[in-house]
């Protein structure tokens, strides 16, 4: 059984960005931005903490946050849904945090007025096979180590991933529900590991791009 800390990320294409000043509290009815389907629902990073200050809204992965005039300015932000990561260098380098909710100060991940750019934990693919970007999600599977490169969002079973082109392919994983299971074989079979909340390597358990098969685990099976 594994049990590792939130962690890191998955490239997603830009998706549009704005600037604005904001009241004390964001109020999402008035500045979202109606335009937009998606990623993580959006995000407001303030200046000041508590929601308050100067704003800028982000729509989609922004890799440098100094071309809106907001690089290491953040010290709060307010999300409508969904999970970001937030990196203290420009194109998602450096020190790294998943936030998955509203945070009025940004210090308790020690990234007050230290973010340069972000971008959403979510996966927009082939939505025709079911892979739907379920807001929140529950288990995303990166092909990259630290939660990076190619990623795919399992919200049900699959009993083999290759119809989603991505077997033996995993070497990371992000939870933000459920526990589950990974198989090394198609239709669950081979040696399986079980995954809890959180995130990690799949090399320590001995499943880096070797898991074709993946279920909800609800206990012994």
């Amino acid at each position: 059984m594994l049990k590792t800390p939130f962690s890191k990320s998955l490239p997603l294409a830009m998706l549009g960005v704005a600037a604005f000043a904001l009241p004390a509290s964001a109020d999402w009815g008035r500045y979202q931005d109606a335009s937009y389907r998606g990623g993580g629902g959006g995000v407001i990073l303030h200046a000041d903490a508590r929601f308050s200050g100067a704003g800028v809204r982000i729509n989609g992965a922004e890799p440098d946050l100094s071309r809106l005039r907001f690089n290491d300015r953040a010290s709060s932000i307010t999300l409508r849904s969904g999970a970001w990561e937030l990196c203290t260098d420009a194109n998602f380098r450096g020190r790294c945090e998943i936030v998955d909710s509203s945070t009025a100060r940004l210090n308790a991940y020690r990234l007050n007025d230290n973010v340069s750019s972000l971008r959403p934990v979510s996966y927009r693919g082939d939505r025709g096979k079911g892979h739907r970007g379920r807001r929140g999600g529950e288990l995303v599977l990166f092909q990259d180590s630290a939660q990076r490169g190619q990623a795919i969002e399992i919200s049900h079973d699959v009993a083999d991933l290759s119809q989603y082109r991505f077997n033996d392919r995993a070497s990371s994983f992000l939870i933000t529900g459920g526990t589950w299971q990974v198989c090394e074989h198609a239709n669950f079979r081979g040696r399986c590991e079980v995954l809890q909340a959180g995130a990690g390597d799949l090399k320590p358990i001995r499943m880096n791009d070797n898991i074709s098969s993946i279920r909800a685990y609800r206990g012994r099976r």
